[in-house]
C-alpha cells in the first residue's frame, strides 16, 4: 500500500501560532464546526490506485527460497552482538549472495524464461531477489491474470483464476512475489489531512535553530575536535519524492560544509506511480533529511535512493535492495511510513498483501545489518495513539487513533527506531506564559494548561485543538513483532507508566493519574532527539510560490532526527581503522545497561509524555523517548 510522508510533527494552528507568539486571536480567521472537525478525525476519502494500460511498462520482485536464508535474521544479530563470535565479520552482497542466495543456475532458469515472454530480469547480488520490468500485456499472459485485478493464491505464481504456466521445477523455488497486486482497485489509500499522509507545512517556531542545536546539545562537537568529519562515508537517504539539488548545496554553504557537487547524488529506481499527479519534484522531506545529514557529517557524501511515487510494499524493498547492492552506504536514514495495522488487516483480508510480507522486510533489512549498515527511521509525529483504517464503506474510510497501531516498517526489530523530544523553551503570550523547563518527550500536552484556560477559544475554532494540537513522538508496543532479543530483559521494556491525556474525542484529559501496566512485542523508539516544532530546525527550500527566500520553518518531527542519528554514525565511523558501526540495537540496549552509559533516560512521570507513554523512574528505558537521548562523545568512545 502507498503511504505518505512521515507527518512532520505539530502544524501549529492559527489559534495555538498567536498564542506562541504573543498576537491576537484574529489570526484564527478560519472556523469550522465541532461536526466538521469530527468528521476530519474519523474519516476520510479512498483514492484507488491509477489503472495500468496493457501496453504500459512496470514491474514486480521475485523473492526466491533459500536453504539457508531461515538463517538470516540470527546472523544479523550475531555480527552485530560483542561476544559473539561472529561480530564484526560483515558481509559483502556478493558474498552475502553466496551464502544464503539460491543456485546461479536457478537464476539463470528464471531470467531465461523470462526473457522468452519479453520480460527484462535483473537479478541483485544477493541472490534471493529478482526485479522483473516489462509490458502489462506480457507480464499478464505469463501469470495468466489481469493486473488491474490480480490478487494473492495459495500457489504463490498463481494471481488469477488460472494457474500459470511455470514449470513446476521453477514455482517451487519462489517464497513470493511482490507487485502485482499493487494495481488492485481494492487497495486502500486515505485521502486525509491527519498523518496518514504526512506532509509538512510552513509554520511558525518559538525557537527554531540550524545543526549546531543538535551537534552542541548531543556532543557531537567533541568529534569534530578529533577530526571525524564523515570523509570517506557515505550517507543513504531513502526517498520518495524528489529535491532541487539547489536548495541543498545553498543550506551547505550556510552551514559552511563541504559544497562540492560529487557530495551528492540521485539514484533513481524505477516504480510506476501509484496516483502520477501525486509526483513531487521539490520535496520538503527530502530537502530536510538531506541537507542535515550533510551539515551534521560535513565531509560524507549523501546519496538519495529515489522512488519517485508514493512509498508503498514494493518500493519500499526496492529502494533498500538498491542501496544495499550498491554497498557504498554506511548508514541509511528514512522518514516514510508505509501501512498501519488496520490497513494490513484489510489488504490481507482482500488477498492483496503477501502473508509474508512482514518476513520479506524483516530479511532485507537484515541483509543491510550483515553488511555492517546502520540503518535509522523517523519513529513517526502522531504521539502514542496512532491513526489507522478501520473500515471501508465505498469510497469512505472509516479510521480510529488507538494504541493498537503501529506502522509496518517503523517498528521492524531490525532498524533503529527514532523517537522525538522538546528542549526547553519559555514563551510570553497575551494569555499566559507557556514554559517547558527540562529536555522532555515530546509530546504537546505542555499546551493543556492553555487549553483549560481558554476552551470558549477553543470551542470557537475547535479545528485548532482537534487536529494540529494532539501532536507527540510515536512510541509504545508494536504487536506484529514478537519483543526481539536485544531487548529481553531490559529495565522498562514490556512494563509501562503512562497518563491518559487524549479523550476518545481528541480532547486534552487534565489531571490524569499514572497508570502502570505491561505488554509485548517489539518496543520503539530506540533513541530519541529534539523534534518539537517548537524547537525545530531551519531548512532552505526556494520554490516557486517563494522565489527570492527559500528559508523555511519546516525542519521537524522524528524526521529531523533519524537523519542526524545515520550522519553522527557516519562521523564514527569515519575513525581512522574503525570498523563500521552495524546495526546499533544488539549493542546500544547492552550499553544502556552499563555504568559509563552514553545514553539518558528522559524517565519523569510528569511533563514528559508522547500523550499517553511516560518515563519510568530506575529504568533504562521507556516507551516514549526508548533509551533516551544520546551522548554521541561517549558512544564513540564505548561502542565497540
Amino acid at each position: 500500500m502507498r503511504r505518505k510522508l512521515k507527518w512532520l510533527g505539530l502544524v501549529l494552528s492559527p489559534l495555538v501560532c498567536c498564542v506562541l507568539v504573543g498576537g491576537q486571536t484574529q489570526a484564527a480567521s478560519t472556523s469550522s464546526s465541532v461536526s466538521d472537525v469530527y468528521k476530519k478525525l474519523t474519516t476520510a476519502k479512498n483514492l484507488p490506485p491509477t489503472p495500468v494500460k496493457k501496453r504500459q511498462t512496470t514491474y514486480f520482485d521475485i523473492i526466491l527460497k533459500s536453504q539457508n536464508s531461515n538463517h538470516i535474521e540470527n546472523d544479523a544479530l550475531a555480527v552485530n552482538t560483542p561476544g559473539d563470535t561472529n561480530f564484526k565479520h560483515y558481509l559483502t552482497p556478493n558474498q552475502f549472495g553466496r551464502k544464503y542466495g539460491a543456485s546461479p543456475i536457478l537464476i539463470s532458469q528464471w531470467v531465461k524464461l523470462l526473457k522468452h515472454h519479453s520480460l527484462k530480469a535483473v537479478p541483485l547480488k544477493n541472490r534471493l531477489i529478482i526485479r522483473v520490468f516489462g509490458k502489462v500485456n506480457k507480464i499478464d499472459r505469463l501469470f495468466q491474470t489481469n493486473l488491474n485485478k490480480a490478487k494473492y493464491h495459495q500457489n504463490p505464481v498463481q494471481f488469477g483464476t488460472k494457474t500459470p504456466r511455470i514449470p513446476k521445477k521453477l514455482s517451487r523455488t519462489v517464497w513470493t512475489i511482490i507487485g502485482l497486486t499493487d494495481h488492485n482497485r481494492d487497495y486502500i489509500y486515505p485521502d486525509t489531512s491527519l498523518p496518514f499522509k504526512r506532509r509538512a507545512k510552513k509554520r511558525p517556531s518559538i525557537n527554531s535553530g540550524f545543526t549546531s542545536r543538535f551537534t552542541k546539545h548531543y556532543h557531537v562537537t567533541p568529534l569534530y575536535k578529533q577530526q571525524l568529519t564523515g570523509k570517506g562515508q557515505t550517507i543513504g537517504i531513502i526517498a520518495f519524492e524528489n529535491v532541487r539539488k539547489a536548495n541543498i548545496f545553498r543550506f551547505w554553504r550556510h552551514e559552511k560544509v563541504a559544497t562540492n557537487p560529487s557530495r551528492l547524488q540521485i539514484k533513481n529506481i524505477f516504480s510506476p506511480p501509484y496516483c502520477p499527479s501525486e509526483d513531487i519534484q521539490n520535496s520538503d522531506e527530502t530537502t530536510m533529511d538531506a541537507e542535515y545529514a550533510g551539515s551534521v557529517a560535513p565531509d560524507a557524501n549523501v546519496k538519495i535512493y529515489l522512488s519517485n511515487t508514493d512509498s508503498n510494499l514494493t518500493n519500499f524493498i526496492d529502494v533498500y535492495e538498491q542501496a544495499f547492492n550498491d554497498n557504498v552506504v554506511s548508514s541509511t536514514t528514512n522518514s516514510y511510513g508505509l501501512l498501519d495495522s488496520g490497513s494490513i488487516a484489510i489488504l490481507r483480508h482482500r488477498h492483496l498483501l503477501t502473508p509474508v510480507y512482514r518476513q520479506v522486510l524483516s530479511f532485507v533489512l537484515a541483509q543491510g545489518a550483515i553488511q555492517g549498515i546502520s540503518n535509522f527511521t523517523a519513529s513517526g509525529d502522531s504521539g502514542a495513539l496512532n491513526y489507522m483504517v478501520k473500515s471501508e464503506n465505498g469510497r469512505e474510510l472509516m479510521l480510529d487513533r488507538t494504541l493498537n497501531s503501529s506502522d509496518f516498517f517503523d517498528s521492524n526489530p531490525f532498524i533503529t527506531s527514532v523517537g522525538g523530544t522538546t528542549l526547553p523553551f519559555r514563551v510570553k503570550t497575551g494569555y499566559g506564559t507557556i514554559i517547558n523547563k527540562h529536555e522532555r518527550a515530546w509530546g504537546t500536552d505542555y499546551l493543556w494548561p492553555f487549553f483549560q484556560k481558554q476552551f470558549k477559544l477553543v470551542q470557537k475554532f475547535p479545528n485548532s485543538l482537534f487536529i494540529n494540537g494532539m501532536a507527540g513522538s510515536t512510541g509504545g508496543f508494536s504487536h506484529q513483532y514478537q519483543t526481539p532479543t536485544y531487548q529481553l530483559n531490559v529495565p522498562g521494556v514490556n512494563t509501562f507508566k503512562a497518563r491518559n491525556l487524549v479523550s476518545g474525542l481528541g480532547q486534552p484529559v487534565l489531571g490524569s493519574n499514572v497508570v502502570t501496566g505491561t505488554d509485548h512485542g517489539r518496543n520503539y523508539p530506540d533513541v530519541a532527539a529534539n523534534a518539537d516544532p517548537a524547537t525545530g530546525y531551519w531548512i532552505y527550500r526556494r520554490t516557486k510560490k517563494h522565489p527570492k527566500n527559500g528559508w523555511d520553518l519546516s525542519g521537524d518531527g522524528t524526521s529531523i532526527a533519524s537523519p542526524q542519528y545515520a550522519a553522527t554514525a557516519a562521523l564514527i565511523n569515519s575513525q581512522p581503522g574503525r570498523k563500521q558501526m552495524g546495526f546499533w540495537n544488539p549493542q546500544i540496549y547492552q550499553l544502556a545497561q552499563q555504568p559509563n552509559s552514553p545514553f539518558t533516560p528522559l524517565n519523569s512521570t510528569k511533563d514528559n509524555s508522547n500523550l499517553y507513554y511516560v518515563g519510568q523512574p530506575g529504568t533504562v528505558y521507556n516507551q516514549a523517548t526508548g533509551l533516551g537521548i544520546t551522548n554521541f562523545d561517549q558512544l564513540a568512545k564505548t561502542y565497540r
